[in-house]
């Protein structure tokens, strides 16, 4: 299964690294830009991740990795380690804190001891801001910890997210990419099982978050999984199902837009994992986070045979990484 391990953590990082330079604009604003991206570009200096080579990852794979390499340093998985690895990862040497979005930005400085004042100047009932996609974006190369066990995967998903994201879509979310990346670590694996996995998370992870984190206001991320499934299998060009899982699902900030979309752009596009990720990359939006998922869960399945050795050296290079020593530390993880 090392190639499994290793195609998560490759897919995970492409996507990312290739959906920085495309991150907060329209499918239409994208293209008239940079055309079809389907490459490593210079992020522009009207995104987040301006200033940064093109190939370098943001928040998204880098939260992923930190945590894996503090799992791997504490050799256990539970709530101290999360921790340990969040307050790690928001330290402001550390460059990629820049992108900590604003659910991690807080919990971080809860971590750290700072009293955070109500933002309204009173306790809102539920402060639904908080529904964001930042527990699940970093989820897919967590749950490689599972070693395919979907269930064991969820209650990863849902220790690691408690931390920053202790509400029920948030986790609702996490777990849904949780447990379709461990389907997909399976053998003989199909990919409508890999969607049932997801949906699966889905409703453990909102059991899990309502009962022990805040219940927020928000749609369902089960039903909207199923909803962008279906927008998924239908008989149309990718590109127009690309319009209507913006247009109707939505690829935002949302953790309740961003991982439905992820489901349905595999679905249009199973059998072609790199169209998948070019498909996350130019959607819209959240493209960054959306491709990350994407590609984790895609890379799970088909290993890194389904992405270029090139792709891998130059993350490596970029980044300062060495996936394949990763890869292989966390399939020795027990």
């Amino acid at each position: 299964m090392s190639n499994k391990y290793l195609g998560c953590l490759l897919g995970a990082a492409i996507g990312d690294a290739m959906g920085a330079a495309t991150e907060m604009r329209t499918r239409k604003q994208i293209e008239a830009k940079f055309g079809y991206v389907r490459d490593f570009l210079t992020p522009p200096e009207d995104t987040f991740a301006r200033g940064c080579e093109a190939g370098s990852v943001t928040d998204d794979f880098s939260l992923a990795f930190t945590t894996i390499e503090t799992i791997l340093s504490e050799s256990v998985i539970n709530l101290d380690t999360a921790k340990k690895a969040l307050i790690h990862w928001g330290d402001p040497s550390n460059f990629y804190s820049r992108f900590a979005g604003p659910t991690t930005q807080i919990a971080i400085r809860k971590l750290k001891g700072e009293i955070i004042p109500d933002m309204h100047g009173f306790k809102l009932c539920n402060d639904n801001s908080k529904a964001s996609n930042g527990a699940a974006m970093k989820m897919s190369p967590i749950a490689l910890f599972s070693h395919g066990d979907v269930d064991k995967a969820i209650r990863i998903a849902y220790t690691v997210s408690t931390v920053s994201h202790h509400n029920n879509i948030s986790i609702s979310a996490a777990c849904a990419i949780a447990a379709a990346t461990a389907k997909a670590m399976q053998a003989d694996v199909t990919l409508s099982s890999i969607m049932d996995a997801g949906i699966y998370g889905a409703i453990e992870g909102e059991r899990l978050g309502s009962e022990t984190g805040a219940t927020l206001a928000g749609p369902s991320v089960k039903r909207r999984i199923e909803w962008a499934i279906d927008l998924g299998k239908q008989a149309k060009p990718l590109i127009e199902i690309m319009d209507d899982i913006s247009d109707l699902v939505g690829t935002g900030l949302a953790a309740a837009e961003a991982v439905p979309a992820v489901f349905g752009l595999i679905q249009a596009s199973f059998d072609r994992p790199m169209e998948a990720i070019y498909a996350a990359v130019n959607i819209g939006n959240d493209t960054d986070t959306i491709a990350t998922m994407v590609g984790g869960i895609l890379g799970a399945y088909y290993g890194s045979k389904a992405f270029s050795s090139e792709h891998l050296k130059l993350l490596n290079r970029v980044n300062n990484f060495d996936l394949d020593v990763i890869a292989n530390k966390i399939e020795a993880f027990r």
